[in-house]
């Protein structure tokens, strides 16, 4: 009962949050004008936005597959994929909720260990991290004259990031973090396992421990990049053909389209739901740098949020009625 209710506490604060940041980024916004606006949407553009995505979670549980197959063990595409159309449904109502249930699912239907798919997932997870950072290092390259502008008209924010990346916050965060991975190897190792909760994490760490390290025992690894690139490739493409479905977004550039598609993935690893507010700020930031009014930059953050929203019901449908039809036999 306790449990319940705190997962509803929880839910809830999540909720409270996500509604709190869209109100901050939305309170002067108008909605009459808005949906006024909808009627100029070009909506045939969404088409092919949700037919890439579909191909990005393809190419996803492809790659996911890769690193669940590894020592003998053997994953179901059908499972992987629907897996992954569960957890961008599931992060509706909880960040990060859907990793824990894509998880859950392969392991349920594959019989793996959930230890282990759960370190399978973090490993992909590191590799889309690298994969960011180098988006983000060659946005920067390729428009920094046009963010060094907008910083320099925006001081506010200039300072924040200073404040945020000064040794006062760094170096704590730092040893804190040195100390808490001293105390996960020492459990690791066996240290505690004369208690039995702490013998239990042990053994969840070592199976997590092989499914983290299974990127190492991939059998074709020039295929596992070259998903790793086409997930990431894709997922930009579905962001910049949103583009063409606004009046004057089309002559934005895709140089334009790479920096706004990096600032929204920041935007979408907020602790809301979806990233709603957040992705929606870093969006509108992102496009203010480059000439578009903060009501247009809004606008269109809003309608490609909600489209993106809509992909996630859809294949959380498909996944919900999938995943057992392609486990009927069991």
């Amino acid at each position: 009962m306790k449990k319940t209710i705190k997962n509803i506490l929880k839910f809830l604060g999540f909720i409270l949050l996500g509604a709190i940041l869209f109100y901050l980024v939305y309170k002067d916004f108008d909605f009459n004008a808005f949906f006024k606006e909808l009627k100029y949407v070009n909506y045939y553009w969404f088409i092919p936005a949700f037919l890439l995505t579909i191909l990005s979670h393809t190419s996803r549980a492809l790659r996911w597959q890769m690193l669940l197959n590894t020592n003998g063990d053997k994953s179901r595409f059908a499972n992987s994929f629907f897996a992954i159309l569960n957890a961008y449904f599931a992060n509706l109502a909880l960040p990060r909720l859907g990793e824990v249930t894509r998880c859950a699912l392969v392991s349920k239907y594959d019989n793996i260990s959930f230890s282990k798919v759960l370190g399978t997932m973090v490993s992909e997870r590191l590799v889309d991290i690298v994969i960011i950072i180098m988006l983000t290092i060659l946005a920067f390259v390729l428009q920094t004259s046009e963010i060094k502008t907008f910083i320099a008209e925006n001081p506010g924010l200039g300072e924040n990031l200073d404040k945020i990346l000064s040794p006062k916050v760094i170096i704590p965060v730092i040893l804190v973090c040195v100390a808490l991975l001293y105390f996960v190897i020492l459990i690791a190792k066996g240290k505690f396992n004369r208690i039995k909760f702490f013998e239990k994490i042990s053994n969840f760490i070592k199976g997590f421990w092989i499914g983290l390290t299974s990127l190492k025992n991939i059998k074709r690894p020039f295929i596992f990049i070259l998903h790793s690139v086409i997930i990431w490739v894709l997922y930009f493409l579905v962001f910049y053909i949103c583009f063409f479905a606004f009046e004057g977004f089309e002559q934005l550039g895709i140089l334009v389209g790479l920096t706004v598609f990096v600032a929204s993935s920041f935007g979408m690893l907020a602790p809301s739901p979806n990233g709603i507010g957040a992705y929606h700020f870093m969006v509108i930031q992102a496009l203010m740098i480059y000439g578009i009014s903060n009501e247009k930059a809004a606008f269109f953050a809003l309608v490609v949020h909600t489209m993106q929203t809509l992909f996630a019901v859809i294949g959380g449908v498909i996944s919900l009625i999938g995943i057992p039809l392609a486990n009927k036999d069991k």
